[in-house]
């Protein structure tokens, strides 16, 4: 009985997690830039061409909003980036809103 409760929640939680996810890429990065201007606070990610699973429309681009995170968050995703930036190690961006902000930040080099 608890069994087939679990397998129940977890096929019916399953769409909604997988639609809150998606990829905006995994590959390495040839850029990191961090914005400061008035109309722009964020750290912008560049993706080489290597790029795989890249979420369309964000031209290989993922942006991290200053308004959007927690200081320390943001310290914890710049940290992230530019370590795989010198190390040119692989990078998954991924978003839970569909869009090119990043969500989370992980350094691997398959998708797992």
């Amino acid at each position: 009985m608890i069994k087939q409760l679990f397998v129940g929640a977890a096929l019916t939680l399953t769409p909604f997690m997988s639609a809150a996810i998606t990829d905006i890429g995994l590959g390495t990065l040839k850029g990191v830039k961090v914005y400061d201007y008035s109309s722009n606070r964020s750290i912008r990610l560049y993706f080489n061409n290597d790029v795989q699973y890249e979420l369309a429309g964000c031209n290989k681009t993922a942006t991290i909003t200053y308004s959007k995170h927690t200081a320390d968050k943001m310290d914890h995703f710049l940290s992230l980036a530019l370590s795989a930036y010198m190390s040119g190690k692989k990078v998954r961006l991924t978003s839970a809103s569909a869009d090119c902000e990043v969500s989370q930040i992980s350094l691997q080099d398959t998708r797992f």
